[in-house]
């Protein structure tokens, strides 16, 4: 083979192999049990609820946000599990509520074989005009809101994709 041609070759894996993107890192919560891939470390926020506590992970930027609720739930996982229809559609109503949201599409899932939930999108009109993804997902006692708010673009965006597919419960 000639050298011309090995150096075109050359170029071309250099080229081919340049092109995936690398992943975000992961965010681990252990306290919380779960992983995310935020794409950078989220602000942590107590959010205040009359009866049940959560916390609040979120990564900001001007065009949106990512996030993930956790709640953790005053009942015990058999209560939790006989009610998850229930649970999963009052989080669901929650989210559309905060946002002024008006439901585009709603579908079971089912996380890592094992978890209900439901996959949610949404056009909202509270507070700022956007595009709401989000995924609802009960694990035992922990219900888990994982989503993403903000223009059509970033709600879009790989990297809107990237956070979302990449959540999963750790045990």
């Amino acid at each position: 083979m000639s050298r011309r041609m090995l150096r075109v070759l050359g170029v071309v894996v250099l080229a081919i192999s340049g092109c995936g993107e690398t992943p975000p890192p992961e965010f681990v919560s252990r306290q919380y049990h779960f992983k995310v891939r935020f794409g950078q470390e989220p602000r942590q926020v107590d959010q205040p609820t009359p009866n049940i506590p959560s916390r609040m992970f979120i990564v900001e930027s001007p065009t949106g946000a990512f996030t993930v609720r956790v709640f953790e739930l005053p009942i015990s996982s058999e209560q939790a599990r006989e009610a998850s229809p229930q649970l999963l559609a009052e989080a669901k109503a929650d989210l559309l509520r905060a946002i002024g949201g008006s439901e585009t599409s709603s579908r079971p899932i089912t996380l890592a074989g094992k978890y209900p939930g439901l996959e949610v999108t949404a056009t909202a009109t509270r507070s700022q005009p956007g595009l709401l993804r989000a995924r609802i997902i009960l694990a035992g006692t922990r219900l888990y809101k994982v989503s993403v708010f903000g223009t059509h673009d970033f709600a879009t965006a790989t990297s809107a994709d990237t956070f979302v597919d990449s959540f999963m419960v750790v045990e």
